[in-house]
């Protein structure tokens, strides 16, 4: 009988270990900046809505900085780069998210993509989207 061992190997829980670092120090990234929004806005909101809210922001803030971790694992192995990736990957939430998959597609495409597909600024002002010249004046 092949039986598998019941405890993970070192390397394997150092790995897990280092993720699970990197998801918390980006939750903690997450919940600074919801409170921080929440504190300047001064709406009023039920306890129960607040940690939901709460709840949401952190684990998207987790995902996001484990992602940042990972790209940046990719350009230096310090692993004090890596959980301030994580950290700042945290804060910026859903918008690192689409800043990366602007710049995948791009690579990925080799297309130009305008910024105003991915992230919400106004066209206008976005220099890769496509110009419109405004209509004619009639006298």
């Amino acid at each position: 009988m092949n039986e598998q061992p019941v405890i993970a190997a070192p390397s394997e829980l150092a790995a897990v270990l280092k993720y699970v670092g990197f998801a918390v120090v980006a939750g903690f990234g997450g919940a600074v900046k919801f409170l921080s929004v929440s504190l300047r806005t001064n709406t009023q909101m039920s306890t129960r809505r607040f940690l939901f809210l709460l709840g949401s922001n952190v684990t998207i803030s987790a995902f996001s900085g484990v992602m940042a971790a990972l790209i940046f694992s990719q350009i230096s192995p310090d692993k004090t780069w890596q959980l301030a990736a994580a950290g700042v990957g945290g804060y910026m939430g859903t918008q690192l998210l689409d800043i990366v998959a602007l710049a995948m597609t791009k690579r990925i495409t080799e297309e130009s993509v305008p910024v105003s597909a991915v992230i919400p600024i106004p066209a206008s002002v976005d220099p890769g989207s496509p110009k419109v010249d405004p209509p004619a004046k009639s006298v």
